[in-house]
């Protein structure tokens, strides 16, 4: 494998091991409080943009073959991971419109309704089974980059 190919792949493995960290700090509000939550939340974008970059190619392709021949596991994470996408995409609009300190500290005021507090609430509990799913179902892979990335540091 090139250079450029291993970097490219420790720079993901890196990344989406600051993505999860940087998941289960922003999933816990009760630890953290609500204005650090959403503070963290607000930086949490950067990891998730990062993350969706990185995996840009395989976002194209899975797309195309959604329709094509393959197998229901295949065609299942592919839904898996779209789902997921729009569920965190929820996730964030929600919370930034019940936002109690991060918009008001941007002089950013908005009329909290109960209906966006209700939704923020309930995608942010179905995200983390979700996400569990999402890392089963590529824990192999996970397995293999991750015996891949030790071996490359041994060396």
């Amino acid at each position: 494998m090139s250079d450029w190919k291993q970097n490219l792949q420790k720079f993901r493995y890196v990344m989406d091991t600051l993505l999860l960290i940087s998941f289960m700090l922003v999933s816990a509000p009760q630890a953290t409080g609500v204005p650090l939550h959403e503070w963290f939340s607000l930086v949490f974008i950067i990891p998730f943009v990062i993350h969706l970059l990185l995996h840009w190619d395989w976002i194209k392709r899975s797309f195309s073959r959604l329709f094509a021949n393959i197998t229901a596991r295949e065609r299942f994470n592919i839904v898996w991971d779209y789902l997921l996408y729009i569920m965190m995409l929820l996730v964030f609009v929600s919370g930034f419109l019940v936002s109690v300190a991060l918009l008001p500290a941007l002089n950013i005021s908005l009329n909290i309704q109960d209906f966006w507090s209700k939704i923020h609430h309930d995608s942010a509990t179905f995200i983390m089974p979700m996400l569990g799913v999402h890392l089963a179902l590529n824990f192999s892979w996970i397995v293999k980059l991750t015996k891949r990335m030790f071996a490359m540091e041994a060396k």
